[in-house]
């Protein structure tokens, strides 16, 4: 009889830390954006941001940053094949009210980008990563009511079953958008981290934040 071995060729990983914050200092960042000055997102007055910042400028950042660094490492170790040392290099928070809705995008200029959840999350607003679009071949689908759904053929990921306090690392390339909220008011730290540096063979490659 045949045996069957199915391999998963190059995975995209992405990493979730249950309560990665605690109650406490996630009600001291839920009262710093109350006064935060805010500027409203360029597609929609339901969604702002505050301030991009280093996490040097902010307490309750550099607990995030120095909290985070080790999940940094694990993470990096599955993109880069080396426990390097990572700079998480900007942070800011967003809020999403009742209705409003984020626009799919990338963060540039980084490699791993994280989200930190300060509040429940309604299932309607869930994180939505896309498989990349485009490209310069012809693709052919199989899509219909009888079809199935499988990690080799997914176009989109949600991540669902998010709670309060917990954080997501995942490629800065990937493609992600929250869809409308229908829930209660959402509210998110996100950050970009880059490695110290990055080494093939002749040249070495440093990054500075």
């Amino acid at each position: 009889m045949s045996q069957i071995h199915i391999q998963n060729l190059f995975p995209t990983p992405l990493m979730r830390v249950e309560k990665f914050l605690d109650t406490d200092t996630i009600g001291h960042l839920i009262d710093d954006i109350k006064t935060a000055r805010k500027t409203e997102n360029a597609h929609t007055d339901l969604l702002s941001h505050t301030e991009v910042i280093h996490p040097e400028s902010n307490d309750h950042y550099k607990l995030i940053d120095r909290q985070s660094q080790h999940y940094l490492q694990d993470f990096g170790f599955l993109l880069f094949g080396e426990n390097l040392h990572w700079n998480v290099k900007e942070m800011w928070m967003n809020v999403l009210s009742t209705g409003g809705h984020q626009m799919m995008h990338s963060h540039a200029n980084s490699f791993i980008s994280g989200v930190v959840y300060l509040t429940e999350v309604h299932s309607s607003a869930n994180t939505v990563f896309h498989n990349s679009m485009g490209g310069k071949e012809f693709v052919f689908s199989n899509n219909h009511a009888e079809s199935a759904t499988t990690p080799y053929n997914g176009d989109r990921w949600v991540a669902s079953n998010i709670e309060r306090g917990d954080l997501i690392l995942f490629p800065s390339y990937m493609l992600h958008a929250v869809p409308k909220n229908e829930g209660k008011e959402r509210i998110t730290i996100a950050f970009n981290a880059l490695p110290e540096k990055l080494k093939s063979w002749d040249y070495e490659v440093k990054f500075t934040s």
